[in-house]
């Protein structure tokens, strides 16, 4: 993945995973949507990070 390319891997009630291209051949994962964005260097914590947030809006927790 090159510097600046987005993929979108994963959306749910407005919430988005994105794989994020970086600097010096590094991905980075940002979850977006219902809270601050957050930036993460590892898939599964991102992932699990993804799940909380669209969980809570789906069991209006």
């Amino acid at each position: 993945m090159k510097f600046g390319e987005t993929k979108l891997l994963k959306e749910k009630h407005n919430v988005r995973l994105l794989e994020v291209g970086c600097r010096y051949d590094k991905v980075a994962y940002c979850v977006i949507g219902h809270g601050n964005t957050r930036h993460y260097d590892d898939y599964e914590d991102a992932l699990e990070e993804y799940n909380l947030r669209w969980m809570q809006i789906e069991y209006d927790e």
